[in-house]
């Protein structure tokens, strides 16, 4: 039974079909076609490089622990006197804040030596004869996981590393906070430090079925070490004590009934079943109670579905979990239990897998393909079934179960327009329902990058992929599901509602995402913004909404199609004829879910290259 949302501009003629279908056949994959000069970095985490040098170790008891941000500071001369009459520091205001530092953090370069400024931190002041060298391996390598750590972490933990980002009222679970030197993400075990090999998995790898991305595309082995120098800087801990022994993880058993029996007794017997309930789903009698070392509620997470397990899937990964538990989480370990035993759970827990894994991108090329015919909204158009498809992996912002895990991406153009296809699982159709204010809608959006910037290029300057950030906007393509009924309707209580929704306030503020904005200029299904940031998401002017829309959902899944002009109609329309890849990332919004506003699932950027008529193409 199909279901069609009104919208579409005519189907393809027979013919056309055909001539598509040929086409296709001998220009599927773009050859020579490379982004801005981006290598895909690789990561081996049997065989890591080796560390650079500089990076933060256990320096025994009564070492003393650098302060933040010295890496930045040249040590004053012995008999330097920075004292004043009273016994205070010079240095310090009275609020106790460092007077050689501006309100932005950066050093004003005013040091205290005789009432002489040194021109190592002045601006302008620059020897040749004399030239001043960082001060060591160790400074520099901080430096350069602290610049990594303030374009693509700070949003979510924050400055000081407290997990207190400006993205934190959109996130459930809440990103971590590494003061305290607690991860749940270990090889080492219950209570002890992790590795550095423990954190540069979790960098690359990412936190299945939370926000946390894996970067594993994005950064270099290089960077990930300086990442990790970084993490391990906000917490004391990691000067004062060592690091956990690594524990042993054997070749596993093969799985047989007789093991799969016996960890179902254990399962049993050690009460699994009061968090993770007897369908493994996370709905046991204590799911909806349970709190972490912050007092922050603990999602339990379903674990028959392997796409979810946040720390790996493999039989190794789940023996590593049940070995070392999950600090700061009711999450126990079973290491007192034998090796065996672990093992039976471990193949137990595989045993109740309920699906496949499901493989996407992260981080990725995709193509729009050149056609030489007129472009419509039709998601069933001939055009599409040759095209290309790119599995692009999304995350939610708050958990969920049953998440959308993937979305198919497709474009084609044809040197004037340019067309995106969007395709999703749902196993429900959540429209308009008139005279309901309860009901939340399905949706989708592209999020496109404006101006002249890459992918982790020329010192990464791509915006933020949650919204962009100051100064680095973004053009987004909003569609609903059921907008044009919504729009013929005499009333829509969910938008002229003028109560405060508590759980879009704890999720996502009322006024911070493109669902609550529609209505004023909207005249399609489609409704075109632009964003600076958390907070800054504004509908263009009327005159200006060029993007259409066409969404089908047909057996489960959700099929949409997004259309617009190659040219731009004003400055805040990203540009569809660049040479160089635009960066483009995706959410979806699951009605069954009860998803609006900041609950939605997201992907990162990816480089989207628009394949013009002479681009030299090759069968594949």
């Amino acid at each position: 039974m199909k279901t069609f949302i009104k919208g579409g501009t005519g189907l393809w003629s027979a013919l056309t079909a055909l001539a598509v279908a040929a086409l296709f056949l001998v220009a599927i994959t773009p050859a020579g076609v490379f982004s801005h000069g981006e290598q895909k970095h690789e990561h081996d985490l049997e065989n890591l490089p080796d560390k650079p040098e500089g990076m933060i170790q256990f320096q025994g008891e009564g070492q003393e622990t650098p302060k933040p941000g010295s890496e930045y500071m040249e040590p004053a001369p012995k008999g330097d006197m920075k004292m004043d009459h009273g016994g205070h520091d010079m240095g310090m205001d009275h609020g106790g804040h460092d007077m050689g530092m501006d309100h932005g953090g950066h050093d004003m370069g005013h040091d205290m030596h005789g009432g002489e400024q040194d021109s190592f931190f002045t601006r302008g002041e620059h020897d040749l004869s004399n030239i001043q060298q960082p001060q060591s391996k160790s400074q520099a390598l901080l430096a350069r996981g602290r610049n990594i750590y303030l374009h693509m972490c700070v949003f979510c933990h924050g400055k000081d590393g407290n997990g207190g980002g400006e993205a934190v009222d959109y996130l459930y679970p809440w990103p971590r906070d590494f003061r305290k030197g607690i991860f749940k993400f270990r090889s080492t075990p219950t209570g002890t430090l992790p590795r550095d090999e423990d954190l540069y998995r979790t960098i690359i790898k990412g936190v299945p079925n939370t926000s946390m991305p894996a970067w594993e595309a994005a950064l270099s082995p290089q960077d990930t070490w300086a990442l990790v120098n970084m993490i391990k800087s906000f917490s004391d801990r990691f000067r004062k004590e060592p690091p956990g022994p690594k524990i042993d993880i054997p070749k596993p058993p093969e799985s047989t009934p007789e093991m799969i029996a016996r960890g179902k007794e254990l399962f049993d017997e050690h009460k699994c079943d009061d968090c993770h309930g007897m369908s493994l789903k996370g709905d046991g009698k204590l799911a909806g109670s349970l709190k972490d070392a912050w007092k922050h509620a603990v999602f339990v997470h379903d674990i028959t579905n392997p796409n979810y397990l946040k720390s790996g899937r493999r039989p190794e990964d789940l023996f590593r979990t049940l070995s070392t538990g999950l600090d700061g989480t009711p999450m126990n370990s079973y290491a007192h239990l034998p090796e065996e035993d672990r093992w039976a759970l471990v193949h137990f827990i595989r045993s109740q897998f309920a699906k496949e894994f499901e493989k996407g991108e992260f981080e990725t090329d995709v193509y729009s393909f050149y056609v030489p015919y007129e472009l419509d909204t039709d998601p069933e158009s001939p055009v599409w079934e040759q095209a290309k498809t790119t599995n692009i992996v999304l995350r939610p912002l708050s958990a969920r179960r049953d998440a959308v895990e993937v979305i198919r991406f497709q474009s084609v153009n044809n040197g004037k327009q340019l067309a995106i296809r969007l395709r999703w699982k749902d196993s429900t159709k959540d429209g308009f329902v008139e005279n309901r204010g309860d009901a939340f809608r399905d949706g989708s959006a592209v999020q496109l990058a404006l101006g002249d910037v890459t992918l982790h290029t020329h010192g990464h300057n791509e915006p933020f992929f949650g919204m962009g950030n100051r100064g680095k906007p973004v053009n987004i393509w909003h569609w609903k599901a059921g907008l044009e009924e919504t729009l013929e309707a005499t009333e829509d209580s969910e938008y002229s509602t003028g109560g405060v929704d508590m759980d879009a306030l704890i999720f996502g503020g009322t006024m911070t995402n493109p669902v609550v904005k529609l209505g004023t200029t909207q005249q399609n299904t489609v409704e075109e913004l632009n964003g600076e940031g958390f907070g800054t998401l504004t509908p263009q002017p009327k005159d200006q909404q060029s993007v259409l829309g066409y969404g089908v959902w047909e057996d489960g899944e959700w099929n949409v199609v997004f259309l617009r002009d190659m040219e731009t109609s004003g400055k805040w329309d990203a540009n569809l004829n660049k040479e160089e890849p635009i960066l483009v990332a995706f959410a979806v919004w699951d009605g069954k879910k009860e998803d609006r506003n900041g609950r939605k699932v997201v992907s990162v950027w990816q480089r989207l290259n628009v394949l013009k008529e002479n681009a030299t193409q090759q069968g594949g």
